[in-house]
């Protein structure tokens, strides 16, 4: 049950991609540079990935590790690209025993040793200065089995550091995954993801699919 919780905030992983709000993005003169894309490289060491999973007689929380994390955002579109990727062996409850039955029974670490979130697009952002919400639209794979979400998140900007805060629901047992209930012993079917992640921005050339494909419009079909 835990391991779903790490799995699935591994998969929370992925809404930090959406600090890369469309209008917000600027180089540090305050201008999008021409023809460029503006990328945010996550730090494992300053990102914190933990769950909540509601229970009876008790409640369990734990943690996930990143492992890496590149996301690219067109600065004009909102299309994005990249990937957040979480170790689903990682995931610890402070209980041993729990935690082996969830990596081998429930996350299966052996076949399936990362969580990822694949961001997409933008949906929609706000803009003051510094902090801002954003909500992003992607893929998450869990288990080797892929699922269209969207993630809300706060952004703080200070210069080209980058700090993303995102709580949100991963509907697991809904996903296909097992319902670690046992007897007296109940776990909601849902479990809660708080993520906190540092990532650093800089700026790429436009990939060439983004460049032959037209106007912004089209770019973020």
């Amino acid at each position: 049950m835990t391991a779903i919780g790490r799995f699935a905030a591994g998969a929370l992983l992925l809404l930090l991609p959406i600090v890369m709000p469309a209008l917000p993005l600027t180089a540090a003169n305050g201008q999008v540079p021409a023809g460029k894309w503006a990328v945010l490289t996550f730090d494992p060491a300053e990102t914190s990935l933990s769950f909540s999973l509601t229970g009876w007689p008790h409640d369990t929380h734990g943690t996930f590790k990143l492992k890496r994390g590149l996301i690219r955002v067109d600065p004009a579109s909102g299309k994005m690209d990249g990937s957040i990727i979480a170790d689903a062996a990682s995931g610890s409850s402070g209980v041993s025993l729990r935690d082996a039955r969830m990596r081998s029974s429930i996350l299966d670490t052996a076949r399936f040793p990362d969580i990822a979130f694949a961001p997409r697009q933008v949906i929609s952002h706000g803009n003051p200065p510094g902090e801002f919400p954003v909500k992003v639209r992607g893929i998450m794979t869990l288990h080797g089995v892929q699922h269209e979400f969207a993630i809300d998140a706060q952004i703080h900007r200070d210069a080209n550091r980058v700090r993303i805060e995102s709580d949100f629901v991963i509907p697991y047992v809904e996903w296909g995954l097992e319902n670690p209930s046992i007897l007296m012993f109940t776990v909601s079917k849902n479990v809660d993801l708080h993520v906190t992640s540092v990532a650093h921005l800089s700026w790429v050339d436009a990939p060439a699919s983004a460049l032959h494909a037209g106007s912004p419009a089209a770019i973020a079909r």
